[in-house]
């Protein structure tokens, strides 16, 4: 058998498969989910059940009600600091559950 000698880069791949914009969308929430356990500390993500992104919404549940009464304080401080951090404007809202 004899082998093929067209092979392609990994990086030129990444980069083609990264230009679809469904793909592309979904990679930049991922960034944002993993950008919030930064943000938030290592203390308090361990009350946060369950994130996700839908519609430029931020999902955060959590099993504390006092954390959740902080956050709700916090929201347009973590809005600006996430957005930032991914230098677009990607949450609009967060939605403490």
């Amino acid at each position: 058998m004899r082998r093929r000698n067209d092979a392609v880069d990994i990086k030129t791949v990444l980069k083609k498969i990264s230009k679809n914009p469904k793909l592309k969308k979904r990679l930049e929430d991922t960034e944002i989910l993993e950008k919030v356990n930064l943000i938030i500390g290592d203390n308090l993500k361990k009350y946060i059940s369950n994130k996700y992104i839908k519609n430029g919404v931020l999902y955060l549940c959590l099993t504390s009600s006092v954390l959740r009464n902080e956050l709700s304080y916090q929201k347009n401080d973590l809005i600006d600091r996430l957005n930032d951090k991914s230098e677009k404007k990607i949450i609009k809202e967060i939605i403490l559950k």
